[in-house]
């Protein structure tokens, strides 16, 4: 994927100053200490932050995410593994949802990936409001979560097939443009065998 255009050329090289702060210095605190300056900090879960790009930075109306992968390994480098090398999760992670930002059979159900690092260190999508817990955001999920059921993937947690996928959680869910879309989609990977085995992931568009 070539640079979009819609983030500004200073924020995109602040993105990758921060990736290398993160993985070769292995110092999240700092990188956040210099993310915290310009960005307003949303979460960090086990594999990646995510911080929400400001105004100027970006070249139209919409606002957006950086999501940062965390240098947390996961269980990878064993047999039982799906994975054949050891990789962090959050890199793995931002790689899925490339990759399934161009699968068109999904591309009404998620918030697309619209900017990221050569090698998937930094992605950046559309921000997404985070909905309510309650009983009927659960009903209007279901049938959204039974069309990614439907497709060609498969589910992965900590690097091993899942049969209990994140898309059940309202939290991996956001309001987008009025619509109900997956916002946290790491764990879903095209059912192909190139891209369940391949690493590294291809640098380029994926052909799926």
């Amino acid at each position: 994927m070539e640079p979009s255009g819609i983030v500004d050329d200073s924020f995109r090289t602040l993105f990758d100053k921060v990736a290398d702060i993160i993985h070769e210095q292995d110092d999240f605190e700092r990188a956040h200490k210099t993310l915290d300056e310009h960005f307003r900090y949303l979460e960090k879960g086990n594999s990646r932050a995510v911080y929400e790009i400001p105004s100027e930075a970006v070249d139209n109306s919409d606002r957006l995410v950086v999501k940062f992968a965390l240098p947390k390994s996961g269980n990878s480098g064993t047999e039982e593994a799906l994975y054949p090398e050891e990789y962090t999760e959050g890199w793995m992670a931002n790689w899925h949802e490339i990759i399934l930002t161009g699968f068109e059979p999904l591309e009404d159900v998620i918030i697309p990936v619209v900017d990221h690092h050569e090698d998937a260190l930094w992605t950046v999508m559309p921000y997404a409001e985070t909905l309510p817990q309650s009983q009927e955001v659960t009903q209007r999920l279901g049938p959204l979560t039974d069309k990614i059921e439907d497709t060609d993937v498969e589910f992965v947690t900590h690097g091993q097939m899942t049969g209990q996928p994140e898309i059940y959680q309202i939290k991996a869910w956001g309001n987008y443009q009025n619509e109900y879309r997956l916002r946290d989609y790491g764990g879903i990977v095209v059912s192909d065998e190139r891209l369940l085995k391949q690493l590294p992931y291809p640098l380029s568009e994926p052909n799926v």
